[in-house]
């Protein structure tokens, strides 16, 4: 009798639940900046972002890690 397994295509990142999105607080902290910083960058349209139902900023977690580790590999990085 043989058997066949499936092998999964679900991406690393989700199979270890990472959150779908980040909030402003985690946005801080990923890019060592205060929390209206990261306010400011959403109302300026530098950052993707939703907002809830209660008028709170969520991030999309790859987006928002993306564009993080781009700015860490530069010297200086001005976004406002």
């Amino acid at each position: 009798m043989t058997t066949t397994m499936e092998v999964s295509t679900v991406p690393l990142h989700e199979a270890i639940d990472e959150p779908r999105f980040l909030t402003r607080r985690e946005v801080a902290r990923l890019f060592g900046v205060s929390n209206s910083t990261v306010t400011r960058w959403a109302q300026k349209g530098l950052l993707k972002t939703v907002r809830t139902p209660g008028g709170h900023y969520r991030f999309p977690a790859g987006e928002t890690r993306h564009a993080a580790a781009r700015a860490g590999s530069m010297d200086v990085v001005h976004l406002d």
